[in-house]
């Protein structure tokens, strides 16, 4: 267990998959992760952007991600292990967390992914327009959705960075 921003992080075996882990911020899971099978989405919010991420195009096909939110990086797994040549970007607030992922969950050498420690808002802000396929928001503090995550203006940048077919997904 660790202190990260959110609280107290731990990361707690299945008991049912052999290299799989729950993520607890404070005792409340946050993220599953299965290393071996990073295709399995246990969580069915987890599902649901997970079929998202199959919509807006089908595997193999790689995609351009920018996942607002990182938790233990599951859906950017997701998305690594079913489209190989997807190109993602990780902005996550919590660095103390993205640290303790990247020591005990590290993701895949040959997966192209990014992670940022920053804020979301200021993370998106930094993207060309039109760069990526998918835009995924999973930011929570405590059980609320940070209001400047929420505003027009906000919604304004996802339209911003998102290509003219591109899709905003919000957990």
């Amino acid at each position: 267990s660790r202190q990260v921003a959110g609280g107290l992080a731990e990361l707690i075996p299945d008991r049912e998959r052999p290299d799989a882990w729950t993520l607890l911020i404070d005792g409340a899971p946050q993220s599953h992760v299965d290393l071996d099978d990073p295709a399995h989405l246990s969580f069915a919010y987890q599902r649901r952007l997970g079929h998202i991420i199959d919509l807006a195009a089908p595997p193999p096909q790689p995609l351009h991600v920018l996942h607002l939110g990182g938790g233990a990086f599951t859906l950017a797994r997701y998305t690594a292990a079913t489209r190989p040549r997807s190109t993602q970007q990780i902005v996550e607030l919590d660095a103390p967390l993205v640290q303790l992922v990247r020591d005990h969950l590290p993701l895949d050498p040959q997966a192209r992914v990014r992670v940022r420690a920053t804020d979301a808002r200021e993370g998106l802000g930094r993207f060309p327009d039109g760069w990526a396929d998918l835009i995924i928001a999973d930011v929570f503090s405590g059980a609320r959705t940070p209001a400047h995550l929420t505003s027009a203006e906000f919604l304004a940048e996802v339209r911003r960075v998102l290509k003219p077919e591109g899709r905003y997904a919000a957990n």
